[in-house]
């Protein structure tokens, strides 16, 4: 099939480690033997960083249209984000005409993108689906007129959720459990899986007489980056990998690494450490515990449903991810004690075939061609 993907959060040279989530899942796509096209809306102004030789191998087709991207702000009735959608609207339908893209379906990764693809492509009667990776979406829906917002989603043929949670959401908006698969977040197998640990840290040239926390992800407060860099100030000879960036600053003695990188890259650096440490405050179906799972990593994180639903006791702490103290507490009960880590680690390697990125990617493909067939 030929396949479109709307998506405005998607790897790029200048951003490598944004959207790698739906980069692997579409990678997926092309490796069943489907023809994919991407449009992923890229902001016309965007701050000056440094450039990446390749954010992984690409076998989609993308298209990057420039749009202006605007804040959420509620002006009275109306929310400014409005700007930025009709933008991207008007530069999807520009770049399919433009290009002369066919399409049998549209694929449009969280709930923004499928409301942007079924009112940019309704001329073309092509069945629209969308993934709902999002850790919330009362908040989301604010943004929207409630009739331009309830309209927009009956125009989408069915939705891919990540969690119980979300698809509990949709049912309250109105969709048709019917219409909703819930299928977890997963990973590629191929590419997660645990390398050589010394290896590993002589190529990144990372100390070997430290144990090292891993953290993934986006640098800001409800993902907890800085809440690590305290839980860790008290313990000895532990050093931290701050693999993303964002608008918190992690820094000091324990920061050994902070950067954010190509996907390909992320494995290794998760098989240098020894933990993984993030506590985050929401989630969708969080692709960096799932990651860290695979690459035999014990985890340190959230004790809220969403973290619940992909961690086991048997290689996990859940924590308050407001309670630095309990995160400490988590940290040092694994590290001190080489015997407990090693079994959490095989028992994370064990847990991680469960979440295999072909098979989910399979279920969502037959997912989608059961209901165009309706």
């Amino acid at each position: 099939m030929k396949i479109l993907v709307v998506s405005n959060n998607y790897p790029s040279l200048k951003h490598p480690s944004r959207g790698v989530f739906v980069y692997n899942l579409v990678q997926q796509f092309c490796k069943l033997g489907h023809e994919v096209t991407v449009i992923a809306a890229d902001n016309f102004i965007s701050t000056k960083v440094r450039e990446v030789e390749s954010y992984g191998v690409e076998l989609c087709t993308v298209f990057r249209p420039k749009v202006f991207s605007f804040s959420s702000l509620q002006l009275g009735s109306f929310n400014t984000y409005r700007i930025a959608e009709l933008a991207q609207i008007k530069a999807i339908q520009r770049t399919v005409r433009k290009n002369n893209i066919e399409f049998d379906f549209v694929y449009a990764h969280f709930m923004m993108n499928g409301i942007v693809a079924v009112n940019a492509l309704k001329d073309y009667k092509k069945p629209v689906f969308t993934a709902i990776g999002e850790s919330d979406l009362a908040s989301f829906t604010k943004r929207y007129p409630k009739d331009y917002f309830n309209k927009s989603i009956r125009l989408i043929d069915g939705f891919i959720a990540v969690s119980n949670k979300l698809k509990s959401q949709l049912v309250g908006y109105g969709v048709s459990s019917k219409k909703i698969f819930m299928k977890p977040n997963a990973v590629d197998l191929n590419k997660f899986y645990k390398r050589d640990k010394e290896e590993m840290r002589r190529k990144y040239g990372f100390p070997n007489d430290r144990k090292l926390v891993a953290f993934v992800g986006r640098f800001m407060e409800h993902k907890g980056p800085l809440r690590v860099l305290e839980a860790v100030d008290n313990l000895k000879d532990i050093g931290i990998l701050f693999i993303g960036n964002g608008p918190q600053e992690p820094t000091g003695s324990s920061v050994v690494f902070k950067e954010s990188v190509p996907s390909y890259k992320i494995p290794e650096l998760l098989s240098a450490a020894d933990i993984f440490v993030l506590p985050t405050q929401k989630e969708g179906s969080c692709n960096a515990i799932a990651e860290a799972i695979a690459c035999g990593l014990p985890v340190v994180s959230s004790n809220i449903p969403e973290v619940i639903d992909q961690c086991a006791p048997s290689y996990s702490i859940l924590v308050d991810p407001l309670d630095v103290k309990s995160i400490e507490k988590a940290i040092e009960s694994i590290l001190c004690n080489d015997d407990i880590r090693i079994e959490m680690s095989n028992k994370a390697l064990e847990s991680s075939k469960n979440f295999e990125i072909e098979e989910r990617a399979s279920s969502i493909l037959n997912f989608i061609e059961s209901e165009m067939t309706k």
